[in-house]
């Protein structure tokens, strides 16, 4: 019996779940490095707030930058499809990105150059990791592009 004939429990539901937001903690360690970077820095990184509850910004920041890369990653690509116009996709993409992290960061920082610091430091930290993601990935069975179909040609 595979697993796609298997039901979810109650259970199971739990576990995914406590899965899901372990994941998106440790995705988001990039950022908080980058938060506590530049915390260190006087003038700069002086708190809004010492309240231990903006800590859960964390667990929505990192999928709202996916879901952001989702939407803008294929539009540059079309914008910016061959050559060296490519490499400028993949740059604006990325500035966007920090830029975005940034505008999340003003919710720890008074001051908006330690919100920029800290969202350059999570974007370079963020960045091999994201490089290495990409690169595992797991390949998927039910991908219409791996037919064998395709490969063989059709013999009349």
């Amino acid at each position: 019996m595979s697993s796609k004939d298997q039901p979810v429990t109650f259970w199971g539901a739990i576990i995914m779940f406590w899965l899901l937001v372990a994941a998106i903690i440790v995705s988001t360690i990039p950022m908080m490095v980058g938060v506590a970077i530049v915390a260190l820095i006087p003038g700069v990184g002086e708190f809004r707030s010492l309240n231990p509850w903006l800590l859960l910004h964390f667990l929505w920041m990192y999928p709202a930058v996916w879901g952001l890369s989702i939407v803008v990653d294929p539009v540059l690509n079309h914008l910016f499809a061959t050559g060296r116009s490519k490499k400028v996709g993949e740059l604006l993409g990325n500035v966007l990105a920090w830029l975005l992290i940034s505008w999340f960061f003003t919710v720890f920082f008074r001051d908006p150059l330690g919100a920029l610091l800290a969202g350059l430091i999570s974007a370079v930290t963020m960045k091999p990791f994201v490089t290495w993601l990409e690169k595992h990935a797991p390949k998927d069975e039910d991908d219409p592009g791996d037919d064998e179909v395709g490969k063989e040609g059709v013999s009349e």
